[in-house]
């Protein structure tokens, strides 16, 4: 299902999203998503197989919408580790996105369904993007692929996972601009002299 290649698709995923959001995923209806997108459910069933189908479609829209930046000339290994992280932070931290991992979080209980579908949409791209980097770094030459996974996971934690459960919780608002960037750069200059002491 390409929201880019077909308009209806585009105003099907919008209009799920905002039913989901207002219904919860378990109690809203294909009859309500089609109504709200303007559509017929004879048109919405020949667009999408179920209302599963339609979820996972829309974690996968809006998981394309994070591009990670293409490292420029001249650019340190500390240089392309806070690329990465600044641009899934601020993904992460859109209030799209936290407002569809509460859906998930909230309906996790009617449907085993959405941890399955979560971690192929939308956590799996964001770890392999950093292992691989992590992998591909003349700091990290010696790191293996399973150390990249565990190292990436802490890399992550350090750097943004204290802001995101905040504002996931609502304990706190997704921190500014410079905030973000001094914790991120920090937690860089930490995570690579700690590489740098392990001889890796």
């Amino acid at each position: 299902m390409d929201a880019g290649a077909d308009p209806r698709v585009l105003a099907l995923l919008e209009a799920a999203e905002s039913v989901f959001l207002a219904k919860g995923y378990h109690a809203a209806t294909m009859d309500e998503v089609a109504k709200a997108a303007g559509m017929s459910k004879k048109t919405v069933y020949a667009l999408i197989a179920s209302k599963t189908e339609l979820f996972a479609a829309l974690l996968a829209h809006h998981q394309s919408l994070l591009q990670f930046p293409a490292p420029e000339p001249g650019w340190t290994t500390k240089d392309i580790l806070v690329a990465n992280l600044l641009c899934l932070a601020r993904f992460l931290l859109a209030p799209s996105q936290i407002a569809m991992l509460r859906l998930i979080m909230a309906e996790y209980t009617h449907s085993p369904d959405f941890g399955r579908i979560f971690l192929r949409n939308r956590v799996r791209k964001a770890q392999h993007k950093l292992e691989s980097c992590l992998i591909g770094l003349p700091l990290s030459s010696r790191i293996a692929p399973a150390e990249a996974k565990e190292l990436s996971a802490m890399l992550f934690g350090m750097a943004i996972g204290e802001f995101h459960l905040g504002a996931l919780i609502g304990f706190r608002a997704p921190p500014g601009r410079q905030a973000l960037e001094a914790r991120v750069r920090r937690a860089v200059d930490i995570f690579c002299a700690g590489c740098c002491r392990a001889g890796t």
